[in-house]
């Protein structure tokens, strides 16, 4: 082949489409399975579930092999900034974040609460009077890193949420920080009933979820990825997926 020729190619659109990615997800709480091969979420398994599958059609969508892996969160960050052509999924977007990874999305939003035992209520109203307790959070998620810099001295990291419910029911510790989205499926999966626990009235945030992919991608290769998940939302694609693994209307 010219080797003039060779160079075109390596520049084209194509080529670029073409380029590997490695693909990460986290804390998938029995959400998915290994089917063939391949992670593939469970029909009406929660938000996690529909998480996979949106990122395997946006895979398709682009033209990439639809590989995922599940990695702690904390080694799913260090892998992110440490090398490039990395994606990690569902990543909460941050002012701290910002600047240190691109942005595709959002995937998901919903609202973070503090949850205690319903047999061992704590009465708090407030995140002062959360302050004195032990909360259990995902290690390197932005719980951890709120309640830190809240001043919280009783923190423990666990690397699944389905570790901190478990930690809950035994008493070990009196409250777990967590999303709403995807609760009974955590307890599910930690074998504990939905109405042993109960949301506190301290709501953390209203978190928005991105897939986040290593700093310095390149613009044009962020805006296919989002482009991507705007030609799935588009179709109704999106919404079909998240009814059959998330069980929710839209």
């Amino acid at each position: 082949m010219n080797p003039f020729l060779f160079v075109l190619l390596l520049l084209s659109p194509g080529a670029v489409a073409a380029q590997d990615w490695r693909v990460l997800t986290h804390s998938l709480a029995g959400q998915a399975e290994m089917v063939d091969g391949a992670l593939r979420g469970k029909p009406e398994g929660g938000k996690r579930a529909y998480y996979v599958e949106l990122v395997r059609a946006m895979l398709a969508e682009l033209g990439l092999p639809a590989r995922i892996e599940e990695v702690p969160l904390a080694r799913g960050l260090v892998l992110l900034q440490q090398h490039e052509n990395v994606a990690l999924f569902n990543v909460d977007r941050t002012p701290e974040r910002e600047e240190r990874m691109a942005w595709v999305g959002p995937i998901w939003e919903e609202s973070d609460y503090l949850y205690e035992r319903a047999a061992a209520p704590t009465g708090i109203h407030s995140l002062a009077d959360a302050r004195p307790l032990r909360v259990c959070v995902l290690n390197a998620n932005v719980h951890d890193a709120l309640l830190a810099k809240a001043g919280f001295a009783h923190l423990y990291r666990h690397s699944t949420y389905v570790g901190c419910f478990q930690m809950l029911a035994l008493g070990r510790v009196d409250l777990v920080a967590s999303g709403a989205g995807g609760l009974e499926q955590k307890l599910r999966a930690a074998l504990i009933e939905p109405h042993a626990i109960r949301a506190t009235p301290v709501r953390l945030a209203s978190a928005k979820g991105y897939i986040a992919l290593s700093p310095g991608s390149p613009a044009a290769e962020v805006a296919r990825w989002n482009g991507a998940l705007a030609a799935l939302t588009k179709s109704g694609a999106r919404r079909a997926l998240l009814q059959r693994y998330a069980a929710q209307p839209e």
